[in-house]
C-alpha cells in the first residue's frame, strides 16, 4: 500500500473516530474507553509517519548531494584541465554549488570567447587527449547521475555524447566543446534549482 493512500486512510479513520466519540460521548465503555485509545493511537501514527517521512526525506537529499558532489568533480576536472590558457573571466574557479551565479557567468563568457576565437591548434590536441582518457568514466557514470533528476542526467548523457564525438571526431571540436560546456551550465542549474549541492540550505 502506498504511503499516500494509507495516510487518508489514517486521516479518515480520525475523523470517523472522533465524529462516534463527539456524537455518542455518554454512551458506555466502548465510546468511553475503546474510542478514545484508537484516536490516540491513529494521532501517534500519523505523527510518526509524518516524523520518518522527513527524516526519509532529508536522508534522501543528503544521498543525492554527495552523489552530486561526486559528478561535480568530473566537471571540474573537465573546466581545469581544458581551459586553463583562457582569460580569466572565463574560468568558473572551483566550480563549486554555492557559486552557481559566478560559475553561469564565467561558462557564458567561456561558450561566447570559443564561438567568437574558436579553439587554437593546442587547446584541440589537449581536449581531444582529455576526450579520449575520461569519455569512458564519463560514460559509466551515467547509471549514478540518473539518481540524481531527469535534467541532471539528460545534460549528462549529452555530455558523454559530445567527448565520444569529440574524440571519434565526428563533431567539429569546438562546436562538441560548447555543446559540453551549455550541458554543464544547465547540470549546475538544476543542481542549484533543486538545492543538490554542498551548502545548500
Amino acid at each position: 500500500m502506498k504511503r499516500n493512500i494509507f495516510v487518508s486512510i489514517l486521516l479518515v479513520a480520525l475523523v470517523l473516530c472522533s465524529w462516534i466519540a463527539y456524537k455518542y460521548s455518554d454512551d458506555g465503555f466502548l465510546i468511553g474507553n475503546i474510542l478514545p485509545e484508537m484516536i490516540g493511537v491513529l494521532v501517534e501514527l500519523l505523527i510518526i509517519l509524518v516524523v520518518i517521512d522527513r527524516w526519509q526525506k532529508n536522508e534522501e537529499k543528503n544521498r543525492k548531494i554527495k552523489i552530486e558532489r561526486r559528478l561535480r568533480e568530473f566537471l571540474i576536472f573537465f573546466l581545469k584541465d581544458n581551459f586553463d590558457s583562457f582569460p580569466s573571466n572565463c574560468k568558473p574557479g572551483n566550480f563549486y554549488g554555492k557559486d552557481y551565479k559566478q560559475n553561469q557567468i564565467a561558462i557564458d563568457n567561456l561558450i561566447g570567447y570559443i564561438e567568437i576565437n574558436s579553439l587554437d591548434e593546442d587547446s584541440i590536441v589537449a581536449i581531444h587527449k582529455y576526450c579520449e582518457n575520461e569519455k569512458n568514466i564519463i560514460n559509466n557514470l551515467i547509471p549514478v547521475v540518473s539518481e540524481l533528476t531527469n535534467d541532471h542526467f539528460k545534460s549528462w548523457v549529452r555530455i558523454a555524447y559530445y567527448m565520444n564525438s569529440i574524440d571519434s571526431k565526428k563533431e567539429k571540436t569546438s562546436k562538441a566543446v560548447v555543446e559540453i560546456l551549455k550541458n554543464i551550465k544547465r547540470y549546475d542549474s538544476e543542481s542549484y534549482n533543486k538545492g543538490l549541492y554542498v551548502g545548500s540550505k
